[in-house]
């Protein structure tokens, strides 16, 4: 399969500049690009005609009105991954509309090429109260972004507990970053369990990182995950510095040699509000390029 086609699956909902500017990084031959845009965003895919001359440009409809944590979000990616999955890509990459690649396209293929067969998810050690997630369902599915629906939510599944009305109780879950790039065959295989994950993680929330690798792991293609060191996703992420426990730090302009010298093919997140300057530097070193 070495030099088939990827697709990017881009979950965008704010900062048309700079996903405009993520599209024409990935604009490739060897690329094809599905666009989920927020219903909330207060742009539209018009403006973004003519960025993209090599690749094809895929926006998804209906938008969804996605929300943070919410199980929308669940529904948006599958969204992405059942429009793209006819051209059946060696690989399927979910982006964020605030990531950007930090390695040029030759790059990225060729290492892909080379580990053909592979799947990339970056699993995590659970946190002590991540069982709520998926053992309890919520009075707000979509409100954990939200202080009062969450505190709502928390108050809900401690009654649950207090009760033991627990579900999904005959499934192991596991715990990983949202962010993924999957073979074709693997998401072919997601896709197949669509009723299950509907099943077990409508109502929940805070489940878009638990919903994918519970799939993979508790399928033959946990056997096939990337055994390489460091994040197993390939995608830088800054929690060290975070604006909080739910958010990574937005890169700046000082943070140029750090961004140059990571083995990671993409990093999150970046923000044309807080500084453009690092994304134009960004954009016009791997144009170049």
């Amino acid at each position: 399969m070495e030099g088939q086609k990827h697709a990017y699956l881009i979950l965008a909902h704010a900062c048309p500049g700079q996903l405009r500017k993520l599209l024409m990084l990935l604009d490739d031959p060897r690329n094809d690009i599905f666009v989920h845009l927020d219903a909330k965003a207060d742009f539209s895919p018009a403006g973004f005609d003519g960025c993209c001359r090599d690749s094809a440009l895929c926006w998804i409809e209906p938008r969804i009105r996605v929300a943070w944590a919410g199980y929308s979000m669940i529904e948006a990616i599958l969204a992405m991954v059942r429009a793209a999955v006819p051209g059946k890509y060696a690989y399927y990459h979910l982006l964020s509309g605030m990531d950007l690649p930090v390695k040029d396209q030759d790059t990225i293929h060729a290492f892909f090429d080379r580990h053909q067969g592979e799947e990339f998810l970056d699993l995590w050690n659970e946190a002590p109260h991540t069982h709520t997630r998926y053992h309890y369902k919520a009075l707000f599915p979509e409100g954990a972004a939200h202080p009062l629906q969450n505190l709502a939510n928390n108050i809900y599944k401690g009654l649950q507990m207090a009760f033991g009305r627990q579900i999904n109780r005959d499934t192991k879950f596991y715990f990983a970053s949202t962010w993924f790039s999957l073979t074709n065959d693997c998401v072919e295989y997601i896709l197949a369990q669509e009723a299950w994950i509907e099943k077990t993680f409508m109502g929940t929330n805070s489940t878009d990182e638990i919903f994918i690798p519970t799939v993979v792991m508790n399928s033959p293609f946990k056997d096939h995950l990337y055994a390489g060191e460091g994040i197993r996703n390939l995608r830088f992420i800054d929690w060290s510095r975070g604006e909080s426990v739910r958010h990574p730090w937005t890169f700046r302009a000082g943070d140029w040699d750090l961004l140059m010298s990571t083995p990671y093919f993409w990093a999150r997140k970046f923000d044309e509000r807080v500084d453009a300057d690092i994304i134009d530097r960004l954009y016009d070193h791997l144009r170049t390029r």
